[in-house]
């Protein structure tokens, strides 16, 4: 499922608890009805970007590819943050 949104929160958890998988958990706002609003970053693709820091991420628009793994708990396929500025013309008075 493609969705689109803005994110509110990000947090990494270990999965399971007292492991050394890191998930990214994504909650997130903006997205159609019927869609997640909770979203999981496996440990995976965390580690194909070092640079990826979650404090930057809150209040980033987002796209993503996700896939229901288990009931209630969606993962990220792939997703892409926008971190960059959003030019516009300027308004006229």
């Amino acid at each position: 499922m493609r969705i689109r949104g803005i994110v509110r929160t990000a947090t990494l958890e270990e999965n399971p608890p007292g492991s050394d998988r890191i998930e990214l958990i994504l909650r997130v706002q903006g997205v159609a009805p019927g869609q997640p609003r909770t979203l999981v970053v496996p440990y995976e693709i965390l580690l194909a970007d070092s640079g990826l820091d979650p404090d930057a991420v809150p209040g980033k628009r987002f796209e993503a590819e996700v896939d229901e793994a288990d009931p209630g708990r969606w993962v990220v396929g792939e997703i892409a943050f926008a971190m960059g500025q959003f030019l516009r013309k300027p308004r006229e008075s």
